[in-house]
């Protein structure tokens, strides 16, 4: 029995270890000022796995060679990394984003009917799209509309390698829209934490796209951040 118990031990160890060595730490930075920026979402794109960048811009992420990395933060085109040798010889991870020309951070300002997300969306899609003959889809009032910094021209031709870039786009224009959806300043406001707190509180309780666009009111994310933080301070 003793050694059963040894040996159960032993394995959990030995499994925790790996996995701390599979954590890779990071500073997101914006490619123009080089400050960092805050509570900006890093996503692995082959788990699924997302987390949030700190105050000082640094994230810490479970990650192995050869898989890919997205980046997605409001005012700013989206980016990806492959993390392949290039990067594994790197202590920390220092990357870089780059701004929207027309940014204006969280301000969500209307012009000519829409926000001022919309616009950066479109400067997104725009961006991805590059020289391909694609029409721009009509942006909905509960869909970000955004796109991913990755021109088509880095893809093959082929139809295969265009649904593939494709793909790439829906899954970081999501990313995307909970960001826009559920900010920083939005989640403050509710829940008055700050720091550390309140980074560990919009990872750990980030929201899925089908729930915001079910629930499309300030209201109703107010009642979430409620509900979430009775159970984030019963830790």
């Amino acid at each position: 029995m003793r050694y059963g118990i040894c040996l159960l031990m032993l394995f959990s160890t030995l499994f925790v270890n790996a996995q701390r060595k599979n954590e890779r730490w990071g500073y997101l930075r914006d490619s123009i000022t080089h400050e960092v920026i805050v509570l900006a979402s890093v996503t692995n794109l082959n788990t699924n796995q997302t987390v949030m960048t700190s105050a000082t811009g640094r994230f810490k992420i479970e990650l192995t060679e050869n898989q890919v990395l997205s980046f997605a933060a409001i005012g700013y085109h989206f980016d990806t990394i492959h993390y392949n040798k290039k990067f594994l010889l790197q202590d920390t991870l220092s990357l870089f984003l780059s701004p929207l020309a027309h940014s204006l951070g969280n301000v969500t300002v209307t012009t000519r009917g829409m926000s001022r997300y919309q616009l950066d969306s479109i400067e997104r899609r725009k961006d991805f799209l590059g020289d391909v003959d694609y029409k721009i889809p009509t942006i909905a009032a509960a869909n970000s509309g955004a796109g991913i910094a990755l021109n088509l021209d880095r893809f093959s031709k082929r139809e295969k390698a265009k649904r593939k870039a494709f793909e790439f786009f829906e899954t970081n224009e999501k990313e995307a829209y909970i960001n826009y959806r559920f900010p920083s300043s939005l989640v403050t406001k509710y829940s008055n934490l700050k720091g550390e707190e309140l980074q560990q509180f919009m990872q750990q309780y980030r929201p899925s796209v089908d729930w915001l666009r079910h629930n499309t009111s300030e209201v109703d994310i107010m009642y979430y951040i409620n509900d979430k933080l009775k159970l984030f301070f019963k830790r």
